[in-house]
């Protein structure tokens, strides 16, 4: 029952009350014991008992403030420090301040002790709420500012390692039939580890596989570099189907606690992954044809106006070969279509292979390509244009129980060996000299060089 709005006061005035109440039930205690009445029913012996009561119950209530209030008080302002660095957010840059300041030391096993002990549990599971919080919130940023998947993966994975203490992992795509390894650490094979029971149980089953090792098993296990003691397998699921695998490897065993978080995890990972991908095919959609791979002729543009705006600022020589297949419309007349565009994609090989790194080739339309040689004089573009003439010449194309053979024109023009001015111009002087070796025969190239 509550007399007063402190607790403190109300059990000072129930100490000495009850310490009253003590003096008083102690005069007839005494009589009971024997001692005479006439020492007994006395004043001062009455006060004297009174007086005893009350300092009994002063006294309890300084020695109950001293101990329980103490603590009491260390509570309170070890709630105020928690509050402060709530409020000044100081949890975020340094969290080790507020385990250090806010905690309470427990020294006692009673309803006091069990309240620091509380308290300090409700601080420990308030900074690994932050820290949870904080790192949702980071590796959502990362979704957010990135869209090259591989990028992505590779970021993602470092923060998982990372948030998880994991000691190796991977994150693993499925490209069309076949996982792709967007990102890996400490992975020992990774191809292997691509090809493995664990990863393809994990991918065709959508379940987490949850691998526990015992400290005294010492075993290779094919995975990682290290022995491990957990290894955990997450499915990366996007609208209820599997696009990829999260490996992560770990020389301690993961807690519960980690697991639901990395499960959580990887639903945002999917949905990251997903949107990566889909915009990778979007690009290589608005960048390669769809058939044959190389680039298609809008960024095939592009990039001729970029050659020669380069070449215009660092007087750098380039070339350009116009490619056409002779009688192409006879192949697909005598074989059909289907056999058609096997002869393009087996072009587009051909041409890959002859060419140099970093030449550009385009799908300039139909059966005609062009290709950008970068850094090449008028003289070097035709060598390596007799040089894919050749090759495509001598190579053959074998379907079923068809043996396919074909040749190509070229016609070839050059920065700043012809003079132009501007890259219509160049690419019009190709297609003339294109022209012109059809029209003298076919399988040559054509040149000229124009002043």
């Amino acid at each position: 029952m509550k007399l007063t709005k402190k607790v403190f006061l109300d059990l000072a005035i129930y100490m000495m009350s009850f310490g009253v109440l003590v003096g008083i039930l102690f005069i007839p205690f005494t009589r009971m014991l024997g001692v005479p009445k006439e020492y007994v029913f006395t004043l001062i012996f009455i006060v004297s008992c009174i007086l005893a009561g009350v300092a009994v119950g002063v006294f309890n209530y300084f020695l109950t403030k001293k101990i329980v209030g103490k603590r009491l008080k260390s509570l309170s302002s070890s709630m105020i420090k928690a509050y402060t660095h709530v409020q000044n957010r100081d949890y975020e840059t340094n969290p080790e301040s507020c385990l250090t300041e806010c905690l309470i030391k427990v020294d006692s096993e009673d309803e006091i002790g069990d309240s620091a002990a509380s308290f300090n549990q409700l601080i420990h599971a308030f900074l690994d709420s932050q820290k949870s919080e904080k790192s949702i919130r980071v590796f959502t940023e990362i979704f957010t500012n990135e869209l090259d998947y591989k990028k992505l993966a590779e970021k993602a994975l470092h923060h998982l390692i990372d948030y998880s203490h994991a000691d190796a992992g991977l994150i693993a795509i499925d490209q069309g039939g076949y996982l792709d390894i967007a990102s890996s650490y400490l992975i020992k094979d990774v191809k292997a580890v691509a090809d493995s029971e664990i990863i393809k149980r994990c991918f065709d089953s959508c379940d987490k596989i949850d691998i526990e090792l015992m400290e005294s098993l010492k075993i290779d296990a094919g995975i990682v570099s290290f022995t491990p003691r957990s290894i955990l397998t997450i499915p990366l699921i996007y609208n209820e189907q599997t696009i990829g695998v999260m490996l992560l490897a770990s020389a301690a065993i993961f807690s519960n606690d980690v697991k639901n978080k990395l499960i959580s995890y990887s639903h945002g990972l999917a949905l990251g992954m997903q949107n990566a991908v889909t915009h990778e095919r979007i690009q290589k959609l608005a960048v390669y044809d769809s058939l044959t791979k190389v680039y298609n002729r809008r960024f095939g543009m592009q990039r001729l106006g970029e050659e020669y705006a380069r070449a215009l600022r660092g007087d750098y020589p380039f070339g350009l070969m116009m490619i056409d297949i002779d009688k192409f419309k006879s192949i697909n007349d005598t074989y059909g279509h289907l056999v058609g565009d096997l002869v393009l994609i087996n072009l587009c090989r051909v041409i890959q292979e002859c060419v140099r790194e970093g030449d550009i080739v385009v799908r300039f339309g139909g059966e005609e390509f062009l290709i950008i040689v970068t850094g090449a004089s008028l003289n070097t573009t035709v060598s390596l244009a007799e040089k894919v003439r050749r090759t495509v010449e001598e190579n053959v194309l074998r379907y079923s129980e068809q043996e396919i053979k074909i040749t190509v024109s070229v016609g070839v023009s050059a920065y700043p060996d012809n003079r132009i001015s501007d890259t219509n111009s160049l690419l019009k002087l190709a297609d003339d000299n294109l022209y012109h070796a059809k029209e003298t025969g076919r399988n040559k190239v054509v040149s000229t060089k124009k002043e």
